[in-house]
């Protein structure tokens, strides 16, 4: 039974830390791979002490994690107390259990009641933009007090309540009775609960997500937000090096808790007794504790101050590093811009690159406050929701027809767009915008198929029967993890409109699924990169672009458009109705046209530009790439997604869980 218990720890112990432990030897990658290790580096340590966006948004955590995770101790160490002198059960349990309703609750009701909490007071106040900081600080807050409460409860419930008694008796003021006798008693709890709120606060991603406003991004948002491309390297350095700081904290704290209060049975004779008889040990147990709690204490402050003091440095301004054909004056200058964008999709000064936000404050002398979202259903739920207002976004193209017919989008005075010449015509005048009123072409791609050329001919793989072959299950077969794209697999197979508004259409698209499912692996969205790139799948569906970076870890890997069509995708520059700087806007829209800019943009991302300059310039690192721009031979037939409204979205999600259960 003992050698049992052993193993079953040891089980235990290796499901919580392995995903930690393989983190960390990949941090130490050379390859970009996160699933194939290629020898040991230090160069993603290096890469993040550069990155200044991952810099600022681990700024911001610890920020609110400090500030949070201090204010919360406060109030629910008073709490505690204050719970504590109830002299009836009743009315401390009843506190108790009403305390204890934001720890219980699901973090995604919580996120949104105080979401519409706030926007409701925003209302009243006569302000749009009400969701920021203040707001974000208040929602951590409220959730980190109850277990600040958890933590000090059962410390305040193990105390003699004689002690404070006799302290007065003997002349202590309650007050003073308070902070000589009970807090010190208590101080475990107190500490254990600041880091547990602590640790909660840096952590949280959910509640922080409806709360934020636009010109405040965290850490968790932000990696949240890189879905829709390959997480980036330098984050496993950054998670690396934030869990052996936890660690370090957690292990301070465990020591600085010493010697639990004496209980009520314990005479004070015996105590004196003791302390006669060991006073060298007594001190130990008070001095290191006190030295382990004041070094936590030091810990956070120093990371803290030196994340502050790193990311102002990493953001100094320079001269700036392009030739603009535009004109651009400082008359803005002091004026903040909010931009919410897909995560990893600019330029950010990341192995090198040009960091483009960087650039235009520089030149223009505007503030850029940049976040991120990882769907367009997230984007339009935070800006329709209201109390906050972003200057520019870009979204895809349905939902862009969607906002436009809402009214939720700003019309653009192309007239101020001196760049706006450089658009290929051939993406003008699209059904989501067929006057080109809401929105400026930004990044164009395609769906195609990924597969292992050493397994899968590049016949099989010109179709999107190969997703339906028995042949090669054995090897992996892949599909999207989202139920419209992976319609779209089936629907493009049996010749049905994409964008179909019959029921009927959905439910053979959904047999057809449904026959292919013993024959997949796994549904995947950024799950893709790793499983293609350690040989783990032969063949996927996903976006033409990030093909380019799976292929520079798995030479083994190949491209193909299907023959029976695909989905063609155009995410657009848009300004929304609730923008409170326009000028500004129409500016950095300008400033992103730049054939440079669009070009450094085009590079990072890996999709195809619709900026002619970018596209007949042969220094261009794409130019003239097949995968990206086809020739009139080479290029698929291909279908926009069009927004489909929330009936005929409810059904497909419907028959999505009924293809994954089948």
């Amino acid at each position: 039974m003992k050698h049992f218990c052993k193993i079953y720890i040891g089980l235990v112990f290796l499901f919580l830390f392995a995903p930690l432990l393989v983190i960390l030897i990949y941090s130490f990658n050379q390859s970009n791979s996160s699933s194939v290790f290629t020898g040991f580096s230090l160069q993603w340590y290096r890469a993040l002490l550069q990155d200044t966006e991952l810099i600022n948004a681990l700024k911001n955590s610890i920020i609110l994690a400090v500030l949070s995770s201090v204010i919360a101790t406060v109030i629910g160490t008073a709490a505690a107390v204050g719970i504590h002198a109830f002299k009836r059960k009743w009315t401390k349990s009843v506190a108790m259990t009403v305390t204890n309703i934001p720890m219980m609750n699901p973090d995604i009701v919580t996120g949104i009641s105080m979401m519409l909490l706030f926007v409701f007071v925003g209302v009243l106040v006569g302000t749009k933009s009400v969701l920021g900081f203040t707001t974000l600080l208040i929602a951590h807050i409220t959730f980190n007090i109850p277990y600040v409460l958890l933590s000090v409860m059962p410390k305040l419930n193990q105390t003699d309540a004689h002690l404070s008694e006799a302290a007065e008796d003997l002349g202590c003021t309650r007050l003073k009775s308070f902070f000589r006798v009970i807090l010190p008693a208590i101080s475990s709890g107190i500490s254990t609960g600041f880091v547990m709120a602590f640790t909660l606060s840096l952590d949280d991603f959910v509640i922080s997500h409806f709360t934020s406003g636009s010109n405040f991004q965290t850490l968790p948002i932000l990696i949240y937000s890189m879905t829709k491309k390959h997480v980036r390297m330098d984050i496993y350095a950054l998670s690396t090096v934030v869990f052996i700081a936890v660690l370090v904290l957690l292990i301070l704290n465990n020591i600085g808790k010493g010697e639990e209060p004496v209980q009520r049975e314990a005479s004070v004779k015996a105590r004196r007794a003791k302390k006669a008889a060991k006073p060298v040990a007594n001190r130990s147990k008070t001095v290191v504790p006190r030295v382990c709690k004041v070094t936590s204490v030091l810990l956070v402050a120093v990371l803290s101050t030196s994340v502050i003091i790193f990311s102002g440095y990493a953001n100094k301004n320079a001269e700036p590093l392009v030739a603009l054909r535009g004109t651009y004056t400082r008359d803005l200058a002091g004026t903040t811009l909010n931009v919410y964008n897909w995560g990893e999709y600019i330029s950010d000064g990341y192995e090198d690159t040009l960091d483009v936000n960087a650039e235009f404050e520089k030149i223009t002398g505007i503030k850029v406050n940049y976040t991120n979202y990882d769907s367009n259903e997230s984007m339009y739920s935070k800006l329709s929701g209201g109390g906050i207002a972003y200057d520019v976004i870009i979204p895809s193209d349905y939902m862009i027809a969607r906002m436009a017919n809402e009214g939720l989008l700003m019309k653009l005075d192309t007239a101020k767009l001196t760049n706006y010449k450089y658009i290929d015509s051939a993406y003008k005048n699209a059904y989501f915008d067929p006057n080109n009123e809401y929105s400026v072409p930004y990044s164009v791609g395609m769906v195609g198929l990924i597969y292992d050329k050493t397994v899968i001919s590049a016949e099989d793989a010109a179709s999107w029967k190969v997703l339906w072959s028995e042949e090669y299950k054995p090897y992996g077969i892949l599909n999207f993890n989202n139920p419209r794209d992976a319609f779209a697999t089936a629907q493009f197979l049996l010749g049905l409109d994409v964008n179909s508004e019959s029921k009927a259409d959905l439910q053979k698209a959904a047999e057809k699924l449904k026959q292919q499912k013993p024959l997949i692996q796994s549904y995947v969205m950024d799950e893709v990169f790793d499983k293609m790139e350690s040989g783990e799948a032969a063949v996927a569906p996903y976006y033409a672009g990030d093909y380019f970076t799976m292929a520079e870890n798995n030479e083994k890997l190949a491209f193909a458009y299907p023959k029976e069509g695909t989905n063609i995708f155009i995410d657009s520059i848009c300004i929304p109705k609730t923008a409170q700087n326009y000028e500004a806007a129409m500016l950095y829209i300008n400033f992103l046209l730049e054939p440079e800019i669009a070009r450094a943009n085009a590079e990072y991302i890996g999709y195809a530009s619709p900026n002619t300059e970018v596209v007949n310039n042969p220094e261009y690192e794409y130019y003239q790439n097949e995968i990206l721009y086809p020739t009139a031979a080479q290029k698929p037939k291909t279908s926009y997604f069009e927004d489909l409204g929330d009936e005929l979205k409810k059904e497909m999600d419907r028959l999505w869980e009924s293809v994954k259960l089948s």
